[in-house]
């Protein structure tokens, strides 16, 4: 074909495609930017004091143990191996999609042996090259390959949100087990008073001094005390199982938290900067806000597909036969417009504008519960400290009360039943004081999941394996 005939086949097919364009099918432009779909508040309802914390959000709890076991679990926790596998995939169906706006070349040989009768003639052999290119000039290959590297980023962001999980699933089931120790201490500091007065009684009543009744219901608190135990050392068996699970091993009954860890941590709250920050900074939000935009490059691509189609096709080939013996050359263009698809395209184009509004209620739902998260954790963390502050104030109040109760007993003031109704308050608010430092523990950690971490130091925004 010579290339004047090209080049007029060419303009004819872009005045074509004109009067396409002009008759209702127009490309569609690409939001890189969406918002959710409702406005941003200016701040939370909490006021809170700008204090600098450290990154990784787990260091300000500073146990170098935890650090340790997070750290740990970023390179063997399988969940997050998952997440990568699927990176990989996605980054490799990406490629796949963008390799269909480069011109495909594939080799090709022919050879043959005619025969007339009996006799047989000269062979035949041809060898070439083929040249194969869809010019995507209405960008719907570069649209589809926008929505694949947009969903690859999605996944990448899963990844984080996976870590950002974990971390904290980490952090609660160590300090489940700092819980649990401090019970198991506690339960066996306990019964071994409960005993002591008990044999204490029961040297009274040899003696004389006190009653029956006084042994059988120092008896009772005595087994009342050590049948908590067991539970208290199953609890930091789960917990010490999590921890190993969530660091990629396999569950083996050896305790990894210290016997001497405790609960306290800084009462401080850490910067929580305003709502719309979470857009960025929650690495569930950038998914799904990846996730919309793909939706919206998967329309332009669906409206791109309804245009006309050019492709261009050559080959090169070097032929040995009767009739021809040296190179061949050919290039043709190809145009291919669709007339009567019966709505196919078109319906191809409104699934993924309905694809586009379930992913914009979903990212407006997410992260409305996003900024409720935040508020639940703020006035938890501090209606709990405030809850905590007054049950230790009765602690004290109830240690006081069972130090008189006692005096009055030996003294032969009172009986022995105030000493025990006072103990009884008191066993159960030192166990309360334990079981309600670890919820502020885990209240403190749903905060720094709510607000997104963060997991390092640097902005993972973008970024792709």
């Amino acid at each position: 074909m010579h290339c004047p005939l090209l080049k007029r086949s060419f303009s004819s097919v872009f005045a074509l495609s004109s009067l396409v364009l002009l008759n209702g099918c127009m490309l569609h432009t690409i939001n890189p930017s969406p918002q959710p779909a409702v406005d941003a508040p200016e701040s939370y309802s909490m006021v809170i004091e700008d204090v600098e914390f450290q990154s990784p959000w787990w260091l300000n709890f500073g146990r170098g143990d935890l650090d340790n076991l997070i750290t740990q679990s970023f390179e063997k926790n399988f969940d997050i191996a998952e997440s990568i596998a699927i990176l990989k995939q996605s980054n490799a169906i990406t490629r796949q999609t963008g390799s269909q706006s480069f011109p495909q070349v594939d080799l090709r040989g022919d050879a043959g042996q005619n025969f007339e009768g009996s006799d047989g003639q000269r062979g035949n052999f041809d060898l070439g090259a083929s040249l194969s290119w869809d010019i995507d000039i209405w960008n719907r290959i570069g649209a589809a390959t926008k929505a694949d590297v947009l969903e690859a980023q999605a996944r990448f962001e899963d990844i984080e949100t996976i870590k950002l999980l974990t971390s904290a699933q980490i952090a609660n089931a160590y300090f489940g087990a700092v819980a649990a120790n401090q019970q198991i201490q506690l339960l066996n500091q306990q019964a071994k008073l409960d005993r002591e007065l008990l044999n204490l009684l029961q040297l009274r009543l040899k003696n004389g001094v006190g009653t029956n009744i006084d042994v059988l219901q120092q008896s009772a608190r005595v087994a009342d005390s050590e049948k908590l135990i067991p539970l208290a050392e199953s609890d930091l068996a789960v917990f010490e199982n999590r921890l190993d699970v969530l660091t990629g091993n396999m569950p083996d009954g050896t305790n990894r938290v210290s016997t001497d860890e405790t609960l306290k941590f800084t009462d401080k709250l850490p910067a929580i900067n305003v709502p719309a920050a979470l857009l960025l900074n929650r690495p569930d939000l950038r998914a799904a806000r990846a996730e919309l935009v793909a939706a919206d490059a998967d329309i332009a691509a669906a409206i791109a597909d309804r245009l006309p189609r050019i492709t261009l096709d050559g080959s090169y080939v070097l032929s040995d036969a009767q009739s021809y013996t040296g190179p061949l050359s050919m290039i043709m263009g190809t145009f291919i417009q669709p007339l009567l698809d019966w709505g196919q395209r078109k319906a191809a184009v409104e699934e993924n504008k309905a694809l586009y509004e379930e992913r914009l209620a979903a990212y407006t739902q997410l992260y409305l519960e996003a900024v409720e998260s935040v508020e639940n954790a703020l006035v938890q963390d501090i209606k709990q400290r405030t809850f905590l502050e007054q049950l230790n104030k009765q602690k004290n109040i109830l240690q006081q009360t069972v130090t008189m109760a006692k005096d009055r007993y030996t003294q032969g003031v009172d009986d022995y039943l105030p000493v025990i109704d006072a103990l009884k308050e008191l066993r159960n608010i030192e166990r309360d004081v334990i079981d309600e430092s670890l919820n502020l523990v885990n209240i403190r950690i749903n905060l720094f999941r709510a607000i997104g971490g963060p997991i390092d130091n640097n902005s993972h925004e973008g970024q792709t394996l």
